[in-house]
């Protein structure tokens, strides 16, 4: 199922919300995420791309999962620059791995999730519509219209919002309908204007319910953060404490090595020759 969240969706019943939670930086997860630019066949005509990154990490950041966006990928086809729902399918599951920008990892439902951004949404209605996301399955369309909502200032929570669809949260279930919270639909949730108003900063906003981020830690999507291996390796002699004498042990002990001194040079012996001849005629006067 398609999730399309635009400023038309209709308005949803929820379940009541609960408290967001705060878990243990060791139970940190990661969600990679390929973003793909689409353009017209020549490549030169594009569609603009924001990530967003700081917004949908610091939003994120309440389940403990760190978003990550590779590389930019692009797609050449004129034909995607205004996307329908079809065209929405076969972006995402038509052709093989690696097709359309998507990166060869993914599959369905795990890898990186594959994100285009394109001009235009198509809508039956007609009205604007300014992400697409499948609910548990892999692929994410963002529209240009995001960046112009608000007066320029964009509408800064979509790419985050689309994300937990992929992860498997709805516009009405888990606690979502609250103006405040991340996955209510757009007409009922309140955008953030800036980094300072999500939660737990400002005015609160783009918060995720317990359930909810139970939810979505279970994801496919997700893998387990891999150890910072910009620290340098500890040696087995850097391990030992300074301050501990040395400990030696008779059977270890080196065995001395006998090292032959140079033999004088011809240089030294033309140098010392006349100086001995002088030496010997003293001691025989």
């Amino acid at each position: 199922m398609v999730a399309a969240c635009g400023g038309n969706a209709a308005s949803d019943d929820s379940s009541s919300p609960a408290t967001p939670v705060s878990l243990r930086q060791s139970d940190m997860l990661v969600l990679e995420v390929q973003p793909i630019q689409v353009c017209d066949d020549t490549g030169f005509i594009c569609a603009q791309v924001e990530f967003f990154e700081a917004i949908t990490d610091k939003i994120w950041s309440q389940a403990n999962i760190d978003v990550e966006f590779l590389p930019l990928n692009q797609l050449n086809d004129s034909t995607y620059l205004t996307t329908d729902e079809d065209e929405f399918l076969d972006l995402s599951f038509s052709g093989n791995p690696g097709d359309f920008g998507r990166h060869p990892d993914s599959t369905e439902d795990s890898g990186p999730i594959n994100l285009w951004f394109v001009d235009v949404i198509e809508t039956t209605t007609g009205l604007i519509q300014y992400g697409n996301a499948w609910i548990g399955l892999n692929g994410i369309l963002i529209s240009d219209d995001i960046l112009d909502f608000n007066n320029g200032l964009g509408r800064i929570d979509v790419i985050a919002h689309e994300l937990g669809h992929n992860l498997g949260l709805r516009h009405s279930t888990f606690g979502a309908g609250p103006a405040e919270n991340l996955m209510s639909s757009g007409l009922d949730r309140t955008v953030p204007e800036s980094i300072d108003d999500i939660f737990p900063d400002g005015d609160g906003l783009s918060t995720l319910t317990s359930e909810q981020i139970e939810v979505a830690r279970t994801s496919r999507f997700l893998t387990d953060a891999e150890a910072d291996e910009s620290l340098p390796a500890i040696a087995a002699a850097d391990a030992i404490p300074q301050e501990a004498p040395p400990i030696l042990l008779a059977s270890t002990s080196p065995t001395p090595i006998a090292v032959p001194d140079a033999s004088p040079s011809l240089l030294t012996w033309l140098l010392v020759l006349p100086l001995g001849q002088k030496v010997y005629s003293r001691i025989n006067r």
